[in-house]
Parts: structure tokens; C-alpha cells; sequence
């Protein structure tokens, strides 16, 4: 069902989905043209919203990390696709990314998973460690010390996990 196209009814819905969660604005544009509006009718309310503070790319991008960090930490890789995908322009996610500090995220993740990883030897355990930390987007140097911080190293690699020293 095409929408009657004008900027009046455009900026309601803009607003309305603004109310319930901050959008990128490739995130907002997607979800107008989706919903029947044409591009000439949403370019407006886009600039509109952006003159008024109420659309800010780099706003919303540093909403996304805080958000992720607290619920999912996730290294440098995953955080920029998460980016991407909300539709965060590429020289916004650089600059969001060289203020990230993963490093203390990503031995948070590896101290909340550590718990669940029971029943398995030191080697397998930290095994499992390093691929999870991975998935999460986390780059190799941080997954080393992270896990240098959880493992002695000895020779058999099967020393019990140490608690970090503060």
C-alpha cells in the first residue's frame, strides 16, 4: 500500500521510530523508503532532523558501542560489520574505532565465558577460549594477553587457570 508521499507524514513516522530507538540515517531512510515514501519526500525530513540534533550518525555509532560493550563485548572486527550493517558511514566508524579500547572488553569476555568452560583440561579450555574470543571480533595480540592472563604457561600447558592480578 503506497503512503500519501508528503514530508508532513514522512517526519511523524521518522519521529515515531526515532521515539522508540536512535536510528543511522541510512538506518531511517531504508525504513522510509520500506514503508512507501519516495526519495524526494524523505531528503528533506533526513536534513531536517539532522539540522534539529535529532539525526547524528556519530551519536547513534557511539550508542551501538556503549550498548554492545555492556551487553556483548566485541573486539574491533565485529564492532566496525555491527557498524556497517546499522548503516554508520566508513570515516565515522574510523573515528569511533581509534577511541575503542578492546582490550579490557576483551578480557571481560573471556572472564564471563571462562565460567562455563568446566569440565575440560587447561588446553582445551583455553582452546576454546581463543575461538570464542575470536568469533567475538577480537584481534589476535588482545586474545594472547587475555589468555596469558587466565593460563600459566608450562610445559604441559595443563597448569590451573590464575586469577588476574590487579
Amino acid at each position: 500500500m503506497m503512503l500519501e508521499n508528503n514530508s508532513s507524514n514522512a517526519m511523524a513516522f521518522a519521529l515515531k521510530l526515532l521515539g522508540l530507538r536512535s536510528h543511522s540515517s541510512e538506518e531511517l531512510e531504508r525504513k522510509l523508503l520500506k514503508k512507501g515514501y519516495t526519495a524526494e519526500c524523505i531528503e528533506p525530513v533526513l536534513e531536517k532532523l539532522k539540522k534539529q540534533g535529532v539525526l547524528d550518525d556519530r551519536m547513534f555509532g557511539i550508542e551501538v558501542i556503549k550498548s554492545r560493550s555492556r551487553r556483548k563485548p566485541s573486539g574491533k572486527l565485529k564492532m566496525r560489520a555491527e557498524l556497517r550493517k546499522k548503516g554508520v558511514s566508513e570515516p565515522i566508524i574510523e573515528e569511533l574505532l581509534n577511541e575503542y579500547e578492546s582490550s579490557e572488553l576483551c578480557y571481560r569476555a573471556a572472564e564471563k565465558k571462562i565460567g562455563s568452560l568446566h569440565g575440560t583440561s587447561n588446553t582445551e579450555k583455553k582452546k576454546k577460549l581463543e575461538v570464542f574470543l575470536h568469533n567475538r571480533g577480537f584481534e589476535w595480540q588482545e586474545i594472547q594477553v587475555a589468555l596469558r592472563l587466565f593460563f600459566r604457561s608450562g610445559p604441559d600447558d595443563e597448569s590451573p587457570c590464575q586469577e588476574r592480578s590487579a
